[in-house]
């Protein structure tokens, strides 16, 4: 496929997204459709709305990318289509600090921080998971409270250090036509037994230098990320980790718990208790597909969905 043929199919799937509603869309009918950007998206804010809307029907839509659910919604003539049963949900990405607006219209939600893996990666996630899947309930109060103190050190870590990777990121994505984040392979540049989280080279590698190859950075860059980490670092009310890095973060700690299990719960290997065990594997590809039902909504989001959907 060329590259006319790949920016051809990319324009195709906003309009595809709207003929499909304008289509099927009746003023009457107890119906929302919510347009977001992904599978993974859809996925979670359906469960959300699911839940406190069981009886409504939802119809889904995967627009591809945030720059195509805002076209989506751009393509409505909303005099004639009612805002509150079309719902576009995207991610705030680096919108605050590139200077985008941060309100777009009450039909659109952006999420609290970088994006919607941001609201799965918490304490309360972390143990919930730790028990229910890879079989710590049985642990004594002891043993949970010093893996609960093991998340807090780490999660500090990791997110205190974390403000020149975003800041390349940041810098990368406004000199690159395409968003390179997908290249940066987080595993790679996090060591859970580092007091820092992250290292200081990839095989050999500096990690600088791996982040500026995968991101298609130069020395030249070096100036500018400076800036923009310091105010990261002078923001920090606005300043959020990208929520797939997170995600990482997170399940490459429940495995290192889990592979450290005696040293972490030691009442598990002691008389009757049952030893841990993955009683599921998590993924990067599928850990949001199990997580989503999981995940309590944010405060912004319940007030999103009770302000629209006024459905019995």
């Amino acid at each position: 496929m060329n590259m006319l043929e790949t920016h051809s199919n990319v324009r195709k799937k906003p309009n595809v997204c709207a003929h499909t509603i304008k289509a099927e869309y009746k003023r009457r009918e107890a119906k929302v459709y919510i347009v977001c950007e992904g599978n993974e998206d859809l996925g979670y804010y359906g469960q959300v709305i699911r839940r406190k809307f069981p009886k409504l029907q939802i119809r889904k839509q995967s627009a591809g990318g945030k720059n195509n659910v805002l076209e989506v919604y751009n393509s409505f003539n909303w005099s004639v289509f009612e805002k509150n049963k079309i719902l576009f949900l995207v991610d705030r990405d680096f919108s605050y600090w590139i200077g985008e607006p941060q309100y777009i219209d009450t039909n659109v939600y952006i999420t609290d921080q970088y994006s919607f893996e941001n609201d799965a990666v918490n304490i309360e996630m972390f143990m919930g998971v730790l028990e229910d899947f890879y079989g710590f309930a049985n642990a004594t109060e002891e043993d949970l409270r010093r893996i609960r103190e093991t998340f807090s050190e780490r999660w500090d870590a990791f997110f205190g250090n974390s403000t020149y990777a975003m800041a390349a990121l940041l810098v990368s994505n406004t000199l690159n036509r395409d968003h390179l984040a997908k290249n940066v392979d987080i595993n790679k540049m996090l060591k859970i037994e580092n007091d820092k989280i992250w290292i200081e080279s990839v095989k050999g590698q500096p990690v600088k230098e791996y982040l500026f190859d995968k991101l298609k950075l130069s020395g030249d860059s070096e100036e500018e990320i400076i800036r923009v980490q310091n105010k990261f670092v002078s923001d920090k009310a606005h300043y959020s980790v990208r929520g797939k890095w997170a995600l990482s973060f997170m399940v490459k700690l429940l495995e290192y718990i889990m592979d450290n299990a005696r040293n972490y719960a030691p009442s598990l290997y002691i008389g009757e208790s049952s030893a841990p065990k993955r009683l599921c594997q998590l993924t990067q590809a599928g850990t949001m597909v199990m997580l989503a039902p999981r995940i309590v909504p944010t405060k912004s989001l319940k007030l999103f969905l009770e302000d629209n959907i006024n459905y019995a």
